[in-house]
């Protein structure tokens, strides 16, 4: 059930008014949420295929396509605070 932001007693602070308006604080949120961001992001590998990327925490839709045949490889990345530095490897075929 959804109620409006007076019926559920928030009156100050709104990020959005009664008519879900974006307000002078939810204009701020907003952005930080894009200065915060990540975009789409390209990487290309090294000589060795290797790519190091440090990512905020998070979920991530990541391809990897392969330089000489255009092949991809799409992988889903979660980022979560608390884990420890990981390696991902990606074995494709030429």
């Amino acid at each position: 059930m959804f109620a409006g932001p007076a019926q559920a007693g928030f009156n100050s602070t709104l990020l959005a008014d009664t008519n879900f308006q974006t307000t002078p604080t939810g204009q701020v949120v907003d952005n930080l949420i894009i200065e915060w961001g990540s975009g789409p992001y390209i990487a290309i590998a090294d000589s060795r295929g290797i790519v190091d990327i440090s990512l905020h925490h998070g979920d991530y839709d990541v391809t990897v396509t392969h330089p000489s045949n255009q092949y991809s490889k799409k992988l889903n990345l979660s980022v979560r605070k608390g884990f420890s530095e990981e390696n991902v490897h990606v074995k494709m075929h030429a």
